[in-house]
């Protein structure tokens, strides 16, 4: 078996492949989570749920989806995308149990006939795509919480050619067209970064609007694209690259809200809290 990272898709689309959570497989649903991993998960959400709610704080989950399942008609004709795959598989357990997650694949879908919303060489959504899913998060919290929302009037997006995660995988790297997004009149900033790479990373952002809702957020590298506008709508947000709560930490902070990031493809592994 071939172990090369990048699958070659249509029109030079690139697309993750051999990863350790087996992405491909995932996709075409011959890797679902067993029934042991699923109840992990179940007793994990519920858990959270309901530890939060005797707190007081809010707690939502939002899924990132993979970039096959918004651009499927990129992907090679032998390409299977299962619609019973691994996601729905959580979802769908999820709600049967009353446990909400949010995935935004439909809104993603709708626009990406007006906007590119994943760079062809980059596994992640960009600024546009992470915008496209700050304003659908922030209408479900704003059912809970008066909080502002950014309308595009507000961003300016900046396309720039570069190498990104997957063209940098091969040789020589391929270039992509990526968009930034930008608010124009910022009212928030990074007022701590740890400067680490992905696992363990933590920021501190901080707005002018004191009188706003304060957040926690676990996540991944694709917050990274929804943060210069998610930060505008809170007072201040605790980010934690993370995919488990940690409780003692949501103790000291006592936030408003806590958000829970995750792409698709990382569902394969139930965190484990602490």
């Amino acid at each position: 078996m071939s172990d090369i990272k990048v699958l070659i898709g249509k029109d030079n689309w690139l697309f993750l492949q051999n990863d350790t959570n087996r992405v491909v497989e995932q996709n075409n649903g011959t890797l679902k989570l067993t029934e042991f991993e699923l109840r992990r998960w179940l007793r994990t959400l519920e858990a959270r749920f309901a530890i939060l709610k005797n707190r007081g704080i809010n707690y939502y989950f939002l899924i990132a989806p993979n970039k096959e399942s918004i651009y499927p008609e990129h992907l090679p004709d032998d390409y299977i995308m299962d619609e019973t795959r691994l996601v729905y598989q959580l979802i769908n357990a999820c709600n049967l149990n009353n446990l909400p997650l949010y995935f935004p694949v439909d809104i993603l879908k709708l626009y990406k006939t007006e906007y590119q919303l994943y760079p062809t060489g980059n596994t992640h959504w960009n600024g546009i795509g992470g915008f496209i899913a700050y304003e659908y998060l922030m209408n479900i919290i704003r059912k809970d919480f008066n909080i502002p929302i950014l309308a595009w009037g507000d961003i300016s997006f900046v396309h720039e050619e570069t190498s990104q995660d997957l063209g940098n995988k091969l040789t020589p790297p391929r270039t992509s067209i990526f968009s930034w997004g930008k608010v124009k009149q910022p009212r928030a900033q990074i007022i701590y970064d740890n400067q680490l790479i992905n696992s363990g990373k933590i920021q501190i952002t901080l707005n002018k609007n004191t009188s706003l809702p304060t957040a926690v957020v676990f996540h991944d590298s694709f917050i990274e694209f929804l943060l210069p506008f998610l930060m505008e709508s809170f007072s201040k947000i605790y980010l934690c690259h993370t995919p488990c709560l940690d409780y003692e930490l949501l103790t000291q902070i006592k936030p408003d809200i806590v958000i829970s990031e995750m792409v698709e493809r990382f569902l394969i592994q139930p965190p484990v809290d602490f």
